[in-house]
């Protein structure tokens, strides 16, 4: 087979060396924001193309690195359609700000990152992803150099990420050690020693820190709240949609098919992990007035919704956490976007800047409301859908033996209650209370992305649910 299913890779890769060159032979840095976002939506579009259209591709394998199969297609896709979102509210956000082109190449290399990591079948080419992804976020986060929040942010994002990055590869190194291969498939060949290991234990716990970082999962979520309360809101939109994705895929890649047959050695770890991360993340979010921190901490806990489908290790519950996964891009993405239009128009980042937001504008009004309703799992909104069902697939797998694994439904459910009250305080402002100071008009560049997550989460999703859990299944039933 041909290499016509790495045209995404290979136009981004060229797009983003080409486009530095372009600014300097036009001078034209909107020319080249749109330059950016039309590579992404071609790149988008070849993939919807090349795997979902009809005529499905086989799985290949590319120079022994790169692994073509649903799992790495379908996040693919979704990596793409984030930075094409981000990119779109970027053109309006930033405005005349310098360095603009800058900006674009990066969302660029860091949308490449995601991508090599979606493929990836051994563990350095995922760790090349994970670096790529990372070093450009952290000059995205940094990109407003006037701004001391983003500067301080990108510089703790910067720190911890070092630090993270280090965790992770001193893991993998640890696992080279013990087997002699990086490939993800050997890993999971081989013969391990009955019982526990504590060599082993050790790389998981590096592997977890390292990893916990990108996902935003507690101990290691302190950096989130300032990172997406300092960030550019539309990187913080890509951040929180698209890096967290990339997270969990490399996760699903390590734990799930690598040390898929050591389940014994992290499956406890992970089930704490992801009770303690969903209910810190909702606690902390109780008490913030900052719209960004509010949202970070419940990416925190919507981390660990996640995080409990691992130690089930069952088709339907994977299938459901990557099925939450995406849907979570969808909703956090899109109250994003409205917190960048409603920040563009004078009105602030504070959930008191939302007063009298249905006057204001309906569509963005309802698009906000959806979004947080859908976070916290309310039908008839996409986020139910794949709530339901992660939380149905740990429930069966507890059914079906591990009844310990029921705690994790539980919390999950408590959790989600939880959430309502922040949720509510916002929507609350959004409608029954009224308007204060005049504000600028919405633009178009946050009005279409807004209706895109409109219509995704009370249309497409509700509607195709089961087309999209089906697909979501066979993801991960490829990795089992």
């Amino acid at each position: 087979m041909g290499l016509e299913l790495l045209f995404p890779e290979f136009l981004l890769a060229a797009a983003a060396l080409l486009l530095p060159g372009t600014y300097l032979l036009h001078r034209n840095a909107q020319l080249c924001g749109r330059l950016a976002v039309a590579t992404l939506a071609v790149a988008l579009s070849a993939t919807w193309i090349q795997w979902f259209g009809e005529g499905l591709v086989t799985p290949a394998s590319y120079f022994g690195h790169l692994q073509i199969d649903v799992f790495s297609q379908l996040f693919k896709f979704a990596f793409l359609a984030i930075a094409l979102v981000a990119g779109i509210v970027s053109l309006a956000y930033l405005g005349k700000l310098p360095h603009r082109p800058e900006f674009f190449t990066l969302l660029l290399t860091a949308t490449l990152g995601m991508l090599i990591v979606a493929s990836a079948s051994d563990l350095l080419t995922l760790f090349i992803g994970l670096e790529l992804a990372a070093f450009s976020s952290y000059a995205l986060v940094a990109f407003q150099k006037s701004e001391d929040g983003s500067t301080e942010a990108g510089a703790k994002y910067l720190l911890i990420g070092s630090f993270s990055s280090a965790l992770t590869l001193y893991g993998i190194s640890l696992l080279y050690g013990l087997t002699g291969t990086l490939s993800i498939a050997s890993l999971a060949a081989h013969d391990w020693d009955a019982g526990f290991s504590g060599a082993l234990f050790v790389a998981i716990l590096f592997i977890t820190g390292g990893l916990g970082f990108k996902v935003a999962a507690v101990p290691f979520h302190a950096w989130a709240p300032d990172v997406y309360q300092g960030a550019p809101t539309p990187v913080t939109a890509f951040l929180a949609a698209g890096s967290k994705a990339m997270g969990f895929v490399a996760l699903l890649r390590i734990f799930v098919v690598a040390l898929g047959s050591e389940l014994i050695e992290w499956q406890l770890l992970f089930a704490i992990i992801a009770i303690v991360t969903m209910t810190v993340g909702n606690l902390a979010a109780l008490r913030q007035q900052d719209i960004g921190r509010m949202l970070a901490y419940s990416s925190v806990a919507q981390a660990g919704y996640i995080l409990a489908a691992f130690p089930a290790m069952t088709e339907l519950a994977l299938g459901g956490a990557i099925f939450h996964t995406l849907v979570h891009a969808v909703m956090k993405g899109g109250a994003f976007v409205i917190v960048a239009a409603v920040g563009m128009a004078g009105l602030g980042y504070g959930v008191e800047g939302y007063r009298g937001l249905a006057q204001r504008s309906q569509l963005l009004a309802l698009t906000m409301t959806v979004c947080l309703l859908s976070l916290v799992g309310i039908p008839p909104f996409g986020g139910f859908f794949s709530k339901f069902w992660l939380f149905y697939g740990i429930f069966q797998a507890g059914m079906a033996g591990q009844q310990w694994l029921l705690w994790l439904v539980i919390a999950g459910v408590l959790n989600s209650a939880l959430s309502l009250f922040y949720y509510l305080r916002v929507i609350r402002n959004i409608y029954a209370e009224d308007t204060q100071g005049e504000a600028r008009p919405f633009g178009g560049h946050t009005r279409y992305p807004a209706l895109a997550a409109l219509l995704l989460l009370i249309l497409l999703i509700p509607l195709q649910y089961d087309y999209i859990l089906t697909l979501c299944r066979d993801a991960a039933a490829s990795l089992l």
